[in-house]
């Protein structure tokens, strides 16, 4: 399973969906209390739950991880996990798939300089206080030295997604032979 980790507007979602189309990858759907995006569709995005759903399936242990990101809650649920799936998550949550999975998680690390994702953000029509909030906060959360383990570092400015998740995929299946 290839987890993807990396600051707001870093490129994760993109380079994911590139090696959806790609490759054949299946997106391994997270779990989150926050509201939905434009666009975002409940079960195809995300499981978009309220936050009593959300702690009842915490108290029925079906979490693998959770974390709390931006005052919402977010989760990956044991029956979303399948192997050739994605997932997006932050440091913490990679540390506790690796925990919980081993060497079927493969790290990779999207990094992107801080002008390049506030242009993103803009480009989105995030919110200013939100992309200020997000900025300043992901300097601190989104360090590769959190991550007990990163398989790929991934630099995305203005590289091309094909190409880049190419170099995924090749990077990825590499290691997969040599378990």
């Amino acid at each position: 399973m290839l987890v993807f980790v990396g600051a707001s507007a870093s490129g994760k979602t993109e380079l994911a969906k590139t090696l959806f189309k790609t490759f054949g990858y299946k997106k391994c759907l997270t779990t989150t209390t926050r509201p939905k995006r434009n666009g975002e569709q409940d079960g195809v995005d995300y499981h978009f739950v309220n936050l009593l759903k959300f702690q009842q399936l915490e108290k029925e242990r079906a979490f693998l991880e959770i974390n709390e990101y931006n005052h919402y809650w977010y989760g990956t649920q044991k029956t979303d996990i399948f192997d050739h799936g994605i997932i997006i998550v932050d440091p913490n949550g990679a540390n506790a798939l690796l925990e919980a999975l081993g060497a079927d998680v493969f790290v990779v690390f999207v990094e992107a300089s801080k002008e390049t994702r506030k242009k993103r953000m803009n480009h989105r029509q995030d919110e200013q206080a939100i992309i200020e909030k997000r900025l300043a906060k992901d300097e601190s959360i989104f360090r590769p030295e959190k991550i007990k383990r990163i398989d790929l570092i991934i630099h995305n400015e203005n590289e091309d997604l094909e190409h880049l998740a190419n170099q995924i995929h090749q990077v990825y299946q590499k290691q997969r032979l040599n378990r």
